[in-house]
């Protein structure tokens, strides 16, 4: 098998992995990525397609809710076919995601569920025995910040909780299986890349400083908890209490943090920051923000300045536009080697994802998902190629023959 060596920049490439099982009320609809783009079929021959852009790494997700389908039930079937072939046969290191936001459905109340720390841990504890001898890089949880923000305050995932206050019963019962599933990986030797959005929001008038500043607070904040560092958390503390944080719970993160032995960044120019102003309607509205590559320059020095660890770009993409996806995939690639050249312990690069997904608004909106594709990638929904495929390949095979030149 291929094992992760982090001296040398990793090059990777993801699959979209997003797992709703509970259908929507309004629509009925469950948002599975994987069987939305056909992938539970196609694997093979996806797993092909990504070995042959000449990547090191692929960030890939396992579905929880249909490997346990029931409480104390386990359906391995289908990763028992994966994981070898891709790990093996490939000899590609899978980043895998344990948790890309989906609980399963018999887990009535996800993650503010008492007893949802004590099942991931399970869960966790049974990848690791089934599949560990093939891991070696891991992530336990997938962008807290978007789970707490679709589950915990927008009321479209479950347990379909709003505002701050269920915000933040979320975040606490993820922090809380957090710990144990980075405990475990750990001490198992399997490197735990942990995942976060980065971002957040920037005002453009004075008068929204304040709300600009707990938005990007909150982006990365999960860190914070992870490692036990409350010291960092001081400022928001009174907010954390006043929304269902106890002091109960943050002696507890304090006294049980565990080092972070990768930071994933995950960040897309078109979304990631969003600008904070007054409308015509006299109220706050939002406009995206965007510094191109500056701002993928500045939040890895900044990352790196406060939690001095190694880190991956664990996503990164452009919807849509395909000469602007042609651009950034040049320039975001060649900002990362630069980094790295730099002194900046940044590892690696992913593309995310390589073949084109289904917006998450399709769960919640009428209507078929022919009319909810989103162009992310190097391969469309029929698994057609664009210019990114050879242009990614190049700028892989370039950097290893440089390298290897030395």
């Amino acid at each position: 098998m291929n094992k992760a060596d982090t001296s040398k920049f990793l090059w990777c490439a993801g699959i979209e992995d997003t797992f709703i099982a509970d259908p929507f009320p309004a629509t009925g609809k469950t948002l599975d990525e994987y069987e939305l783009t056909g992938h539970y079929g196609q694997w093979k021959e996806d797993f092909d397609r990504v070995q042959n852009l000449g990547v090191d790494g692929l960030r890939w997700g396992m579905p929880w809710y249909r490997v346990n389908p029931e409480k104390n039930k386990w359906d391995w079937t289908w990763t028992d076919e994966t994981i070898p072939y891709l790990a093996e046969e490939k000899g590609i290191t899978v980043i895998l995601d344990l948790m890309h936001y989906g609980t399963p459905r018999w887990l009535e109340h996800a993650f503010v569920d008492p007893d949802y720390p004590a099942y991931v841990e399970e869960y966790t504890a049974r990848v690791i025995e089934r599949y560990g001898k093939w891991l070696t890089m891991a992530t336990p949880f997938n962008e807290p910040h978007t789970a707490c923000e679709f589950a915990g305050s927008r009321g479209q995932w479950p347990p379909y909780g709003t505002g701050w206050d269920g915000y933040v019963r979320v975040l606490r019962g993820i922090v809380y299986g957090g710990l144990r599933q980075t405990k475990l990986l750990q001490e198992a030797g399997i490197l735990c890349v942990e995942v976060e959005c980065s971002g957040g929001a920037v005002a453009a008038e004075p008068r929204y400083e304040e709300q600009a500043l707990l938005e990007r607070t909150v982006q990365s904040m999960y860190f914070d908890f992870l490692t036990g560092d409350m010291e960092a958390l001081e400022p928001i503390r009174p907010f954390l209490l006043d929304h269902g944080m106890t002091q109960k719970d943050l002696d507890f993160f304090s006294a049980n943090g565990r080092p972070i032995d990768i930071m994933g960044i995950n960040y897309y120019p078109q979304f990631s920051f969003q600008e904070l102003y007054t409308g015509e309607g006299g109220g706050m509205e939002r406009r995206n923000h965007q510094e191109w590559t500056e701002d993928l320059r500045r939040i890895v020095e900044r990352r790196y300045e406060k939690y001095r660890c190694p880190m991956i770009i664990t996503e990164t993409s452009i919807r849509d536009d395909q000469d602007m996806k042609l651009r950034w995939l040049r320039e975001s690639a060649d900002l990362a080697v630069q980094l790295n050249r730099e002194g900046l312990p940044l590892i690696g690069y992913t593309w995310f994802p390589v073949i084109d997904m289904y917006d998450w608004e399709y769960r919640i909106n009428p209507g078929p998902k022919e009319n909810f594709k989103a162009r992310f990638g190097f391969w469309d929904h029929e698994r057609n190629a664009n210019a990114c495929v050879p242009l990614y390949r190049d700028i892989i095979s370039a950097y290893k023959e440089r390298e290897n030149g030395k």
